[in-house]
């Protein structure tokens, strides 16, 4: 008997933010002020490919900092959809 026979499956889209963090906007607000610390305490320790890929982090946390005034599209790099004329 398998451990899940008879029990109903349950269905986890995503696991639950923080409860100090309100959204994802948020979220991705706190990680890029930390990416920013972070990087510059790397770059400044003279750990130069560590400061570059938190630098990428920072920016990646932007994009979704941004994306609630995309209608929650996050956007990499793309240039975003042309609203239809009215």
């Amino acid at each position: 008997m398998s451990i899940h026979e008879g029990k109903a499956a349950r269905v986890v889209d995503k696991p639950p933010l923080d409860a100090l963090v309100v959204s994802s906007a948020d979220a991705a607000q706190y990680v890029e002020r930390m990416c920013t610390e972070l990087a510059g305490l790397s770059d400044r320790a003279g750990l130069g490919f560590l400061a570059y890929l938190l630098e990428v982090a920072r920016e990646e946390a932007v994009l979704h900092c941004d994306s609630a005034s995309h209608g929650g599209q996050v956007l990499h790099g793309e240039v975003p959809p042309m609203k239809p004329a009215s």
